[in-house]
């Protein structure tokens, strides 16, 4: 059917008009309700510098000499910062092996891969149970972390924590 009178079909109404203006209300409160659930309840004066280690260990022989101080540290599993590299002590690579002869267990080197101990600094907020790293991050000793900085990666656990409040 053909439209004679040249109007248009469709009229804006006062009803229409109110339905879009509460549909976009509605949408920016859930925008701004998401962006802002993931924040933390602490604000940034109440962080402090907290020290730790994590050991990289199984890295193939010449990547911990990729890290380097100053580089930033991500956790590439969960997409963390969780530090800035302080320091870096690498040793051989070690396992502990059976000697089925005596019954003992020896520790043995692993030929081919170096451990790398890694001191980190972050600023972190904490409370009773936990640490937290400005990025979100939670520090525990005895997690494990997959750390990747720029060139190189490695699988290890957080071996120590010294936080400045505390003295330690």
């Amino acid at each position: 059917m053909e439209n004679k009178q040249n109007k248009p079909r469709f009229k804006i109404s006062i009803f229409d008009i109110i339905i879009i203006v509460v549909v976009i209300i509605v949408a920016c409160v859930l925008i701004f309700v998401w962006r802002s659930s993931g924040k933390s309840s602490n604000p940034a004066a109440n962080t402090k510098s907290v020290h730790y280690s994590i050991e990289l260990s199984g890295m193939l022989a010449g990547t911990p000499e990729k890290i380097k101080t100053g580089d930033t540290i991500m956790d590439s599993d969960k997409k963390f910062i969780i530090g800035t590299v302080e320091s870096v002590s690498i040793a051989p690579a070690t396992s502990d092996t059976k000697d089925y002869m005596t019954g003992d267990t020896l520790r043995s080197e692993v030929p081919g891969k170096e451990t790398a101990t890694v001191a980190l600094v972050c600023d972190a907020s904490s409370t009773d149970s936990q640490i937290t790293a400005a990025s979100g991050y939670v520090i525990r000793v005895g997690q494990e972390v997959h750390a990747a900085g720029p060139g190189y990666a490695g699988l290890g656990y957080i071996v120590a924590i010294n936080r400045e409040d505390l003295g330690q």
